[in-house]
Parts: C-alpha cells; structure tokens; sequence
C-alpha cells in the first residue's frame, strides 16, 4: 500500500471522530496534534502489520469501546486465530474454552506467554484495545493477542501446567466454554432461540445473550402470558453483546408501565454559520469579547456557544423514551437482572431502562461501559473504523461510560464456579428473588 493511500485513510478517520465522536469535552486529548503526531509513523510503517497497528492505536487514544479500528479479516487470516478464548475472573484471566486436545486447561489462569507475564501482554494489547482496568473488551482481546504471539510453537504457562499451541488459519468453531448452571431442576419453556425456564414453578428465568433478535419480546411475551402463577423473573444479561436498543425496548415495555426513560443522550450538531461566526470570534482577545459583551451585541451564553463549535463540543441533547402514557406492562412482579462486564452496549441500554425506573435489582458485576450507536466507514486500506456518535449518562447524570453501570448488589462467579460449572450469581440472584417473593 503506498504512502499516500495510508495518509488518506489516517485523515479519513481523523475527519470522521472530528466530525461527530461525542465526547471530546471529556478527554485529555488535542485530536489535530494527535493526528499530526501519527502522521509520519504511519508513512514510515516498514511493514502493513505495523500500519494497521498504528490506526489501531491510533483510534484507541479516545479510549472508548464504540470508536476503534477494525482490522482487515485478510491480515487476521494471515496473523492467525488463537485456538482457546480468555474470561477475567475477578481480576485474573483464565482460559474459558479450549480445543478439545487441551481441555485439561480449561479454567486454568494464565500466568505467562513465551515467557512474557501475562499482565504485561495485557497491557500491550491495551494500547489497541478498550479497557477497564485490565478488563479488555473479550472480542478485542482475542483480534490483538494473536499479533502479539508467533505463528507456530507458542508456550503458554497456566496454573495447570505448560502447553504449546500455534496459530490456527481459522477462528475454530469448536471453541465452547463450560455452561454453568444451578443444579436444580426446572421445566424448559419452549421458544425459538431464547434460552426461558421455569424454576419452582413460578421464577420465570430468561438467558438473552444479545439484542439482534426482533422476535425476543415476542417470546419472552408468550412465556409471561402462557406460564400461570409467575411470582418473579430473572433476567439474565451477562453475556449480552449488545444490538438494537429498540429490541430490547420492546422486552422492557413487558416488564415496566407508562411512558419511560433509561439516559440522558447528546449527539454533536453544527451549522455551517455557527462555525463561521466561531471561527471569526477566536480571533479576538478576551478584553475585545468582553467589550463586544458590554456593548449588548452578544450574551455571555452566545459566545460560549459559539466557542464550543470550534473545539468540538457543541450538542443536541435529548433523553430517550419508551413506552406511552397509557401503556401497561404484562407483569410488574419482582424483577432481578444479572450482569457482568460482558453486558455490553444496547445490553447497558436496557439496564439504564430498569435501572432509572427503579424497576429490577441489579445482580453481578460493572457492565462494560460502552454504548452508543456507531458510525461505520470503511477505508481503502481494507479495515473498518467505528466512531461512536451518541454520548450516553443515566437519567439521573451518573456517568457509565468507561466505567460500567454498577449493580445493586455486587456477585461474581470464581474460578472454582467455572471449574465446577456452578451458577453462584444466579444462585444469588434467585436467592434474593425468594426474599421478594417471600417464598
């Protein structure tokens, strides 16, 4: 790829984030002296590998998980596929599934990679990647790692024992990580793709692992109105991905009356007249704006607005609603959510919904801290820019973003639970469900 195509795609993403990422009040970065500092690092690239690497963490200095770079799938091809995937468990990272010749490690911590601790591979792949901590989103984590290893005869030490493993040529597809359940009985309900039970004959439990699917509220709604005597539900988002907010909406309507909010919402807004009066005005010194203030030409308010189209932070701002005045919700029983950092984006949506309204107890862990509908753009190079392009806080101004919306009362599985395949926060959860009950 020539110099002059990878400039014009480091300046397509810097256009695009300049354009409508929404949350440049919030970051201690100078987007223009970053993008004149990548320049000359990415026309000096000796290799397409470190090319891609530099849009990576290029996009990854706004440090959220809706803005980043998404690698060509032929350079992944070509830099291989792990043959395993990771899970942080409380605080620690283990292998969650494996390929069936290495099952032996399945649940063990990883400690090292080609003699390198791992916590320091962590902080390598964070330079490319969103992180909390050293939680990294699990999809970015198991794109980077591979470019961090060698193709063939890596060795990985584990609280298990050593084992070598190259790069596969394909994402396996065999790759399942142990299913954790409660180890009671409980009576199936029959659905298209949602994962609905009925425990005790009246705790309705529904597993949703994401929100693309249009049919998720219909289902939910057939086993509500089909299942006589339900007392309580649970609600089991800890693997969500994510989607359609509006799918997820439309679950919520079920489980909460009347007209309802989840979060406070921006989205960037400029006029072409508004930036050009801005750029007139930062001309001034501040004892002519002051003058040009006394003299009643402008308000104080006025310039302010006018300033904040020229450093990126002028908004449209509006709360998201769902529901209706007269709307009525199937059940308004007890209601308990579960969650953990792998409840990502049109998931953490759907939390703020109960959460705002006070309308569920929040079970598990922070979410991930990342929501916020995408613009997508694709440049010459091959690879895929993501800019998020709503900026998200609870109803109430409580920040998420980064962070991960708190649960009410604070669960995690262990390693053990992993190991045994015990569901402890689900426990949890229908433990707590029972005290609203009172049964």
């Amino acid at each position: 790829m020539n110099v002059t195509k990878r400039v014009a795609d480091l300046s397509m993403i810097w256009k695009q984030v300049s354009q409508v990422f929404p949350y440049f009040d919030q970051r201690n970065i100078d987007w223009d002296q970053a993008y004149r500092e990548y320049l000359p690092k990415v026309m000096s690239a000796e290799t397409e590998r470190e090319f891609h690497l530099l849009l990576a963490e290029f996009m990854n200095l706004l440090g959220d998980g809706h803005t980043d770079y998404l690698l060509p799938k032929t350079l992944q091809d070509e830099t291989g596929y792990l043959p395993f995937t990771l899970r942080l468990i409380r605080g620690i990272y283990c292998i969650d599934s494996v390929l069936p010749e290495h099952q032996a490690y399945s649940c063990a911590q990883v400690i090292s990679i080609n003699e390198t601790p791992f916590a320091d591979l962590i902080q390598e792949v964070a330079r490319y990647g969103y992180h909390v901590g050293n939680y990294i989103s699990r999809y970015r984590l198991h794109q980077i790692l591979p470019f961090l290893l060698k193709k063939t005869g890596n060795k990985m030490e584990t609280s298990e024992g050593v084992f070598s493993f190259d790069l596969l040529p394909a994402k396996p597809e065999n790759l399942v990580a142990k299913t954790l359940e409660l180890g009671k009985p409980y009576e199936k309900i029959d659905t298209e793709k949602l994962d609905i039970r009925l425990y005790d004959g009246n705790i309705l439990y529904v597993k949703m692992d994401d929100f693309l699917y249009s049919k998720a509220a219909d289902e939910v709604r057939t086993a509500l109105e089909q299942t006589s005597g339900i007392a309580g539900v649970i609600l089991d988002l800890r693997d969500n991905i994510g989607g359609m907010t509006m799918h997820g909406a439309r679950v919520a309507e079920l489980l909460i009356s009347g007209e309802f909010h989840g979060c406070q919402k921006r989205t960037r807004s400029m006029t072409g007249i508004g930036l050009s009066s801005a750029s007139q005005l930062i001309r001034w010194s501040e004892e002519a704006i002051e003058q040009h203030i006394a003299a009643g030409y402008s308000t104080r308010e006025e310039i302010e607005e006018s300033k904040s189209f020229v450093t990126n932070t002028h908004y449209d701002k509006y709360i998201d609603t769902y529901g209706g005045e007269d709307h009525t919700a199937l059940f308004n029983g007890p209601c308990v959510i579960l969650t953990s950092r792998h409840t990502v984006s049109a998931a953490e949506d759907f939390i703020a919904m109960f959460r705002t309204n006070q309308r569920a107890t929040i079970v598990g862990t922070d979410t991930c801290g990342t929501t916020g509908t995408p613009l997508m753009q694709e440049l010459s190079c091959g690879g895929w820019i993501r800019v998020c392009s709503v900026g998200y806080r609870l109803l109430d101004g409580t920040e998420f973003i980064g962070c991960g919306i708190k649960p009410d009362i604070y669960c995690e599985a262990s390693a053990e639970d992993f190991r045994r395949g015990y569901d402890s926060v689900l426990e949890q959860g229908m433990s707590l469900l029972r005290d609203m009950i009172g049964g």
